[in-house]
């Protein structure tokens, strides 16, 4: 299903670290999607168009710039999953 999308400037595709945001990791533009979140979808899916499919607010250069930070900055990112993977499964130990 094709979806609109609205126009971007450079401001709305930058990474953005901004602290008291999403733990002060990347994020992307002015959104709250950390950097993170796209980069585990794209393990997923196998592809940024697939990615850019199952985010429609995103533009695809939003996507690709996520993708490239990630390719630049790796441990970054790589801390950011390992992170909220250890905070998920402390959150679902105290619920059980």
């Amino acid at each position: 299903m094709a979806t609109a999308r609205r126009e971007y400037t450079d401001e709305d595709t930058a990474i953005n670290e901004t602290p008291g945001v999403c733990g002060g990791y990347p994020c992307i533009g002015k959104t709250r999607i950390p950097v993170r979140v796209l980069v585990e979808a794209f393990h997923a899916y196998g592809s940024a168009e697939a990615v850019a499919d199952y985010f429609p607010q995103l533009t695809r250069d939003q996507v690709d710039a996520a993708l490239a930070y990630y390719r630049n900055h790796p441990a970054r990112i790589d801390e950011d999953i390992e992170t909220n993977t250890h905070a998920f499964a402390e959150f679902i130990s105290r619920t059980r």
